[in-house]
């Protein structure tokens, strides 16, 4: 049953009142109480209540079984109904399916096996006919490298909340050192895992760990300590996973990027923050809001000649340094 979130946010909104039976609802009735606590911003007008009423009522939705009478008003002719308590559709098991494809690609970590006997249930369950299991979306997955090992360990802490002691050895390490660290999240980038996770030792900023480079995980004794942050947006501001210490907070950056490039990035984004300020013959002048990092920096040396970086000036020294330093490997 796909569908936007802003249909949804109304489809709830619909459910919770259908299901009071201790009052009659009339159209204007619903029309109020989702216009009232509706919370996404978008206006809820007539004929968008209608559509939303036929399409919780249709087969590829919800299969509502909503009525209107002069009597009872809309409600559910069975009582105990829910969108809640509603069976997943064929289309529905398509689009899991489908994800499942892509999940698989976990399975050696084992990560996926859990969902993938719940999706063996609901086949079971829910009419599969026309189901096809050839993969539709192929999505790319970080390659088997030597820290997939570790993944699921780490995985088994943040789930259950347990500080673990890492035995890790950085690029520029000659041996491994013991990081006693609290896991937080997993996260990939560039075809690489990471470890976010609390050391307190290096203080209150999170830190990150490349899966490859961790030689041993053992059980700490500690004591865990969560952090306070949403990982739904705390990585918005980067590209990467590195907030460096000397951070600045996020920045204003200008970037000139020249004519043949600049198709480029009209259809692929740097950042989700990017802005094109001017576009010309000459060439393209972008805005990004971002905290500067390494990452970022080796994006942009990949652009080469076809990139200038316009501000900020801290920005434009460090650029000039590096390709200076690569300049002089061919001298």
């Amino acid at each position: 049953m796909p569908t936007n979130k802003n249909a949804l946010n109304r489809y709830i909104i619909i459910d919770s009142c259908l299901s009071r039976r201790n009052r009659i609802w009339t159209f204007k009735d619903l029309l109020n109480e989702v216009r009232e606590k509706n919370n996404t911003g978008a206006t809820v007008s007539i004929r968008t209540l209608r559509g939303d009423l036929e399409a919780m009522r249709s087969s590829t939705h919800y299969n509502a079984p909503i009525e209107f009478t002069r009597l009872k008003g809309y409600h559910y002719t069975d009582p105990d109904y829910s969108i809640f308590k509603s069976p997943l559709t064929s289309d529905d098991l398509v689009l899991l399916q489908q994800s499942l494809h892509t999940l698989k690609g976990l399975r050696g970590f084992g990560l996926a096996d859990d969902l993938d006997e719940l999706i063996q249930r609901l086949e079971r369950q829910v009419p599969s006919a026309g189901i096809s299991s050839t993969p539709i979306l192929q999505l790319e997955l970080a390659p088997d490298y030597t820290g997939t090992l570790h993944l699921k360990p780490l995985y088994k802490a943040i789930r259950e909340r347990n500080p673990v002691k890492l035995h890790y050895q950085s690029y520029r390490a000659t041996q491994a050192s013991l990081e006693e660290v609290h896991p937080q999240l997993l996260k990939t980038f560039n075809g690489r895992w990471y470890l976010i996770a609390l050391n307190e030792a290096k203080g209150p900023n999170l830190q990150n760990y490349a899966l490859d480079r961790i030689n041993l995980i053992e059980d700490s004794q500690l004591k865990f300590r969560a952090v306070d942050i949403d990982f739904s947006s705390y990585f918005n501001s980067l590209i990467g996973v590195t907030i460096p210490e000397n951070n600045l907070g996020v920045e204003t950056i200008r970037l000139h990027i020249s004519a043949g490039r600049a198709p480029y990035l009209r259809t692929k984004k740097l950042h989700a923050s990017q802005n094109i300020i001017t576009d010309t013959s000459e060439g393209m002048e972008i805005e990004l809001r971002l905290i500067i990092n390494q990452e970022f920096r080796t994006l942009l040396l990949g652009f080469g000649p076809d990139l200038k970086v316009l501000a900020p000036e801290s920005l434009r020294k460090s650029m000039k340094k590096l390709f200076k330093k690569a300049l002089k490997q061919y001298e």
